[in-house]
């Protein structure tokens, strides 16, 4: 055998091992290789890249005496980039792994000065075994409940707007400089968190209302618990997924807490500061399970109860992804401008979702697939006088699994108005309607 055979042989060996590690990858929901490079023949050391944009397409009818510009508007329509992510998950050994992530969020016609590349996550964490992992760093482990950390495989448009309800006044996009850790002992897992909080500048305190306190507030101790009845849910990263398309059988309840001293405060009624503390204890419960996995139909369902206390009379609204910049005070709601609503407060807060996938449309590739689904949100705060109850309704088209997906999206919020005892009531309701298209790369 000559030189030049020696030399074919080897390099038809050398392209057939690397197709056939190639082949040996997971594939992702379009049927391509996943962007991981495998350190090692075991597969247990790589370097693996991921990421996703959402864009928005809406219409809006917008709070009284909203301004875009310092022009009076009662509706808008509007494109919106949500959210962009670009992350790299970097494993040197089987105990370590190191995570960066970089991204924007809310890029919409009033953020034309603000289109930079952010800084998201950066934390390493080691495992010791399954069960106990410790991490450090700035990232959105969080305990409290299942969607505090944010979006991932969302069943409607996005995350019920009380689960990230601190977001931008404790954290940043649910982010803090953290130390946790993490496991699973068989069909239990748990995470517990001790962060430093940002500090929040707000005006100075209210009589017998809180607010968010200029002074340093104490640690955010958080945690969250959950035991799974059916299969078990992967805790590599923060996020819960909000469905798995009927891929898994879950059934899972949950348990959690954040905890910050003196995160807020208020005057008494001689005038007197006192400080509060902030304590959100929350319970859920999220099935998700298929139906009929050839036609490729399921169900998903989540319920959370959580009880909150801010101190006295605390409502926090806030307007995801706010289309107005500012508002006329002379005609201004208690919710403010643009798209704001009651997400949180002092008192009790119960949230219901309920979907699931159709048959497949492309029944031979088994892909294109509606997934409908509606949720409720209903607060019963004490610094409103009636309950904040906010309704979803959307349908979703999947064209590649959940990384490729169209979702439109109708939302009912309520108006508040101040009474005679400048408690909120209920004056009118307002609509909003997204078209969301959301692509993922992994």
């Amino acid at each position: 055998m000559n030189k030049k055979s020696i030399k074919a042989g080897l390099a038809l060996l050398t392209i057939l091992g690397m197709s056939a590690k190639m082949e040996a990858q997971k594939k992702n929901d379009f049927n391509n290789p996943g962007l991981t490079h495998y350190l090692n023949d075991e597969h247990t050391r790589y370097v693996s890249f991921s990421g996703y944009a959402e864009l928005w397409a809406r219409y809006t009818q917008l709070n009284p005496g909203s301004l875009i510009n310092d022009q009076a508007k009662s509706d808008v329509s509007d494109l919106s980039l949500r959210r962009v992510r670009v992350k790299m998950t970097y494993k040197p050994t089987e105990k370590l792994m190191f995570v960066l992530q970089a991204g924007t969020t809310n890029v919409n016609m009033n953020a034309k000065a603000s289109n930079y590349i952010d800084l998201l996550d950066a934390y390493a964490e080691y495992a010791f075994n399954d069960k106990i992992a410790v991490g450090a760093g700035r990232s959105t482990w969080r305990g409290l409940s299942r969607f505090t950390t944010g979006p991932l495989n969302t069943l409607l448009y996005d995350l019920p707007a009380y689960a990230t309800s601190n977001a931008g006044a404790t954290d940043y996009t649910v982010r803090e400089l953290s130390v946790y850790a993490k496991g699973q002992l068989g069909r239990f897992d748990y995470r517990l968190v001790v962060a430093d909080p940002y500090t929040m500048a707000t005006a100075e305190p209210k009589v017998n209302v809180a607010t968010f306190s200029k002074n340093s507030p104490g640690k955010d101790f958080s945690g969250y618990f959950r035991y799974a009845f059916l299969d078990k849910e992967n805790i590599t990263t923060p996020f819960n997924s909000g469905t798995y398309g009927g891929k898994k059988n879950v059934l899972s309840l949950g348990a959690g807490f954040d905890y910050i001293h003196n995160a807020t405060w208020h005057k008494d009624f001689d005038n007197n500061v006192q400080s509060d503390d902030m304590q959100n204890y929350a319970v859920d419960l999220f099935y998700d399970a298929p139906i009929n996995k050839d036609k490729g139909t399921s169900i998903s369902a989540y319920g959370m109860a959580m009880y909150n206390d801010y101190g006295p009379n605390y409502v926090r609204y806030v307007g995801t992804n706010n289309p107005a910049t500012s508002v006329n005070a002379t005609q201004a709601s208690l919710n403010g401008a643009g798209n704001a609503m009651p997400v949180i407060g002092t008192g009790n807060t119960y949230y219901v979702q309920v979907g699931g996938t159709l048959p497949y449309i492309n029944k031979d590739k088994k892909n294109l697939q509606l997934q409908p689904a509606v949720g409720m949100q209903l607060s019963n705060l004490k610094g409103l006088q009636d309950n904040a109850i906010v309704y979803d309704a959307g349908i979703s088209l999947l064209m590649n699994g959940m990384s490729s997906r169209l979702t439109f999206d109708a939302q009912n919020r309520p108006i508040f108005t101040g009474d005679a005892l400048n408690k909120g009531v209920v004056s009118d309701r307002q609509w909003q309607f997204v078209l969301k298209y959301r692509i993922d790369f992994n």
